[in-house]
């Protein structure tokens, strides 16, 4: 009997070139679906595609990205979890495994995604977190990141904030939320949106911690924004962020 299966799978993102698999023939790069979709056929003997809810590039990590696959299968569900960790390298681990109806998918029922990025906001860096977080010697002005980034909520065009724009149909999307704190020497900004533009939350990182720099000041935000001022975007460097969280319905 067909099964669609949803997993909750977190990943270091430091070896693979992305989530996504590659195209390219002559050479390919590891990638986290690859990895998966090998476990998957060892498991199942036969090739099985899965479903996921969002790309992440080169060096992202996950904590909770969200994905599933049908499967005519009879193996129980706490025994597919238990050998596909068993299979998979230790920076990829399945957290949760269930059973979704079968029109489920992934991507398309989606409510929002929250990505979060860590920055380490002290004078000396550290070793243990070079991969899995932006060092920042500087201090950073967190209120005036914090009034800016109220500027973002709502449903706007983030055309400013994406990667080859002009590739996309249009650049509307909606930010539900930004949360900015800071504990100890970690700052986390977690970003909802209904969908991402490629490279939109590194790209919101890197325009957010520029305030917090003093390099472009709260004021002079509001015209960027509305592209009134000239802005060069250079995105946050890709160790930073995390997929941290996939809501449904």
């Amino acid at each position: 009997m067909q099964k669609n299966i949803f997993l909750t799978v977190e990943y270091v993102g430091t070896n693979y070139f992305g989530f996504q698999l590659q195209n390219k023939k002559e050479k390919k790069e590891p990638t986290v679906q690859e990895c998966i979709e090998v476990a998957l056929k060892r498991l199942f003997n036969k090739k099985i595609r899965i479903i996921y809810a969002s790309r992440t590039d080169r060096g992202v990590h996950a904590k909770e990205q969200a994905i599933n696959f049908k499967a005519d299968t009879n193996i129980p569900l706490k025994n597919i979890k238990k050998a596909l960790n068993t299979f998979l390298p230790k920076d990829i681990y399945v957290k949760k495994i269930k059973k979704v109806p079968l029109d489920f998918h992934s991507r398309f029922f989606a409510k929002s995604k929250v990505y979060r990025y860590i920055i380490l906001n002290r004078k000396e860096p550290t070793v243990f977190m070079g991969n899995l977080s932006w060092h920042i010697g500087e201090p950073l002005d967190i209120e005036a990141m914090k009034k800016v980034s109220l500027l973002l909520i709502g449903k706007k065009d983030f055309s400013i904030f994406a990667k080859e724009a002009k590739n996309y149909k249009n650049c509307i999307r909606e930010i539900k939320n930004i949360l900015i704190k800071k504990q100890n020497s970690f700052i986390y900004i977690d970003i909802e949106a209904d969908a991402f533009l490629r490279n939109m939350a590194r790209n919101i990182v890197g325009f957010l911690v520029n305030v917090g720099k003093g390099r472009i000041k709260v004021t002079d935000a509001v015209y960027i924004l509305e592209k009134k001022f000239k802005y060069l975007n250079k995105p946050a460097p890709a160790c930073g962020l995390y997929l941290q969280k996939v809501k449904y319905n």
